[in-house]
């Protein structure tokens, strides 16, 4: 489980960079040419969702079943922050403020899928 919850932690942290490498250095560029204080931000809202996903994981014995919160939550992610632009207007930067906060509804119901899935692996591993 260790494996899977650091794999979270990485992955939610160069998650918003990573989204925005398909297109191109330029929209890259929007999210690392921030300085230190830019980084931080993205980074500290974006905690929203991986540290969830970290919480969500403490109820689950299986490393395969961190998927079912993970898979979900980080797809938004990646789909919001490769849309975004903030050159668009000046308010562009609060979808990164929002985008962790509404990617805890798919993170959520990712969770209950893996807790009942994890649920119905503990049974069927019970002698009986």
């Amino acid at each position: 489980m260790l494996k899977a919850r650091l794999a979270v932690v990485l992955l939610g942290i160069l998650l918003p960079y990573l989204a925005r490498l398909p297109g191109g250095l330029g929209w890259l560029a929007q999210y690392t040419n921030t300085g230190l204080s830019g980084a931080t931000f993205l980074g500290l809202f974006n905690a929203i969702a991986w540290g969830a996903i970290l919480l969500i994981s403490l109820l689950y014995r299986r490393p395969l079943s961190v998927l079912a919160p993970a898979v979900p939550g980080f797809l938004f992610l990646a789909w919001a922050h490769y849309q975004l632009d903030l050159a668009a207007d000046a308010q562009a930067a609060l979808g990164i403020v929002f985008f962790p906060i509404y990617a805890l509804l798919p993170i959520l119901l990712g969770g209950v899928l893996g807790y009942l899935l994890e649920r119905r692996a503990r049974q069927t591993q019970q002698p009986g």
